[in-house]
């Protein structure tokens, strides 16, 4: 993504600078209560004047801004949304795209892939949010460009009202069961796409808690996890160590009645920093981590966001912290923050998000680095959470302007023991570290969801 100024700089875009605002023709979307409210949006009204008219197609005779797919069609063409719902992929590719008056040739200013599962509604909602936030984004400067990735398949498979009836059922069904696991291949043959190959799984018979997560604890041959009850509960951080093809017991190093997983390890010189995920607004903190096991709070990361599973790095001298900003959305949005120190402060890079893509935007383990080169995995979140590993390479990162292109995607063995997802990958100088999901029956689960919708429609307050 070069840095280079937003085509229609010469348009009175920017404010204090031209005596005017940019105009443009917003086509592609239908009023909604989110439409609206971003379009009354004061950033956006002091910046730019956008008349909507939603049905309008190139040739325009005034600048357009239209909402598209990747192909072309408008957003809020006749059955286009419904066409892609909850159908395989589970992935459409979405753009904004800026035609000049008269010109049938767009030029795209932000582009993304979002889901499409869970309900109607919500994909309907979802697909507005990011809308508006391409918007918005390409109002202030800001926009992405053109994703330089692939744009998702075509629909195809079960129709999505049918689809989603299955998913609805395996969800009453069935709970994840993850583990970890370890694989011996060479690094820079993974990176290169030559695969993980034998992978040695711990853990494999489901039981009442489950570990996922997986990063070394340097300096010790221990590795820190989530651990997670299978039904209920919150998580918790723990270290465990292999001994032969089984683990020890875990040693709990947090557990506060809140929620934590993904404990992030990081080695700088002979400092372990551990950055365990807190969804809560705020509590994304940098922690050391002693030798005694302890983890000691430096700095607040976030003091106003929700980040997923943050990440931190070091590259050309500059800390970055990559993570998945929740109100952006839950598995589609890649973003960064940079410090020159672990203490922070931390900055939020001048793009947040800087990618949407569910297929791999959202981290998925440490980042890498081979040869000079830096390698990110990302989380394949499109089919289902935690479906597999894509890795790319980051080619562009400074504090205004970030580009990465895909290497691989490391799929599960749909014949191994967990054949439902491959979720993070980290290297612990020796070895892979990796987790691994599988569906299993669990009758409690659907007995607990079904009394708590007979409760809930005894009481008046609705059903799930």
């Amino acid at each position: 993504m070069a840095s280079l100024p937003p085509p229609w700089i010469s348009t009175n875009i920017w404010p204090g600078v031209h005596p005017s605002p940019f105009v443009a023709v917003l086509a592609g979307v239908d009023r909604s209560g989110i439409v609206d409210a971003a379009l009354a949006d004061p950033v956006v009204t002091e910046n730019a004047m956008l008349r909507l008219e939603p049905a309008c197609t190139p040739p325009c005779d005034a600048v357009l801004w239209r909402l598209e797919t990747a192909s072309g069609h408008s957003l809020n063409e006749p059955g286009l949304l419904g066409g892609h719902w909850h159908r395989a992929p589970y992935a459409m590719t979405v753009r904004l795209a800026q035609y000049q008056p008269g010109s049938m040739v767009p030029n795209i200013l932000d582009e993304g892939t979002l889901g499409t599962r869970g309900s109607r509604a919500a994909f309907k909602a979802s697909v507005d949010r990011l809308m508006m936030r391409f918007v918005r984004d390409a109002v202030l400067g800001r926009g992405r460009g053109p994703a330089g990735s692939a744009p998702a398949a075509d629909p195809h498979g079960l129709y999505g009202w049918l689809d989603a009836r299955r998913g609805r059922w395996r969800d009453r069904l069935m709970a994840e069961w993850w583990s970890v696991g370890t694989a011996a291949a060479p690094l820079h043959r993974v990176l290169s796409g030559g695969g993980l190959g034998d992978i040695t799984w711990y853990r494999t018979k489901a039981g009442d808690r489950y570990l996922a997560d997986p990063f070394p604890w340097p300096g010790t041959n221990r590795i820190l996890c989530e651990e997670m009850p299978l039904s209920d509960g919150v998580g918790r951080i723990v270290s465990v160590a292999p001994i032969d093809r089984t683990l020890t017991p875990p040693t709990v190093l947090l557990d506060d009645g809140h929620h934590h997983s993904y404990p992030c390890t990081f080695l700088d010189g002979d400092i372990v920093y551990c950055v365990p995920e807190a969804t809560r607004r705020g509590a994304t903190h940098i922690h050391r981590l002693d030798d005694d096991g302890r983890l000691i709070p430096l700095c607040d990361v976030a003091p106003h966001s929700r980040l997923a599973d943050p990440t931190l790095f070091r590259w050309n001298g500059r800390y970055w912290l990559a993570c998945t900003d929740l109100d952006v959305g839950g598995h589609d949005n890649l973003c960064l923050l940079h410090a020159s120190s672990p203490t922070g402060p931390w900055t939020p890079h001048a793009r947040w998000p800087v990618k949407i893509d569910v297929r791999g935007a959202r981290p998925a383990g440490m980042v890498f680095s081979d040869a000079g080169r830096l390698y990110r995995p990302g989380q394949d979140c499109a089919a289902t959470y935690g479906a597999a590993v894509a890795i790319h390479e980051i080619l562009t990162l400074t504090e205004t302007d970030f580009s990465e292109a895909l290497v691989t995607v490391l799929q599960p063995d749909r014949a191994g023991p967990f054949p439902n997802g491959l979720h993070t990958l980290v290297h612990d100088g020796e070895r892979f570290w990796l987790d691994g999901k599988r569906f299993v029956l669990d009758l409690g689960l659907l007995r607990r969801k079904l009394l708590g919708r007979a409760h809930r429609a005894f009481s008046g307050t609705g059903v799930d």
